[in-house]
């Protein structure tokens, strides 16, 4: 997995590529967890690179956004490929996550919420 994080604008912005496995789940915390324990964070998470994701990877997401929401944060999943919409629908998580097309959907929506 490739993390690039982008902490120039408005808010942090993840940028996921490649495949997203169980080995990759401590980095994942580690970089993206102080993003979203502080109260009212934002955080959009770039899934359009992502190939592939294993439970692992799909519990990492999980365990963010939930630690967003525990501290009255926000974080929105932005553009996943046809592979991991299909896991997000399979596993119901599309209904659980806030999902959105792009990027500038994202900004929009976390611009909204101020």
């Amino acid at each position: 997995m490739e993390l690039e994080l982008d902490t120039t604008g408005a808010f942090p912005i993840a940028r996921l590529s490649g495949e997203v496995r169980s080995e990759d789940g401590a980095r994942f915390i580690e970089e993206l967890h102080p993003l979203v324990s502080q109260a009212g964070s934002k955080l959009a998470i770039d899934l359009s690179g992502v190939a592939w994701l294993d439970s692992a990877g799909l519990s990492s997401l999980i365990n963010i956004v939930t630690r967003a929401r525990l501290s009255g944060g926000r974080a929105i999943l932005s553009g996943p490929t046809p592979f991991v919409a299909g896991v997000l629908d399979v596993t119901n998580l599309d209904r659980w996550f806030e999902i959105v097309p792009d990027l500038e959907e994202a900004a929009r929506r976390l611009a909204d919420a101020e």
